[in-house]
């Protein structure tokens, strides 16, 4: 499935992203670990196993570390930190 980025939070005691996504109806939350930046607008295409492709670049890959449906109290909760 290709999700669109939508937020991004960097989470400096973990040095991993949390993103808001969404997919057609569906939005989700994940924690991903990327070695470049991540901005609102990028494209994440998967390639396997919770790899993910970024904008279609090999360059750029992001690993899934977790994912859950969108909770807006906590995404508040770590936009705040």
């Amino acid at each position: 499935m290709v999700w669109l980025v939508e937020d991004v939070i960097f989470l400096k005691t973990k040095n991993n992203y949390l993103l808001r996504l969404c997919s057609g109806s569906l939005r989700m939350m994940a924690e991903v670990s990327c070695d470049s930046g991540l901005f609102p607008g990028e494209i994440l295409y998967p390639v396997r196993d919770a790899i993910y492709l970024v904008n279609r670049e090999k360059t750029r890959r992001l690993r899934v570390l977790s994912a859950s449906g969108f909770s807006a109290s906590t995404w508040f909760s770590k936009e705040n930190k």
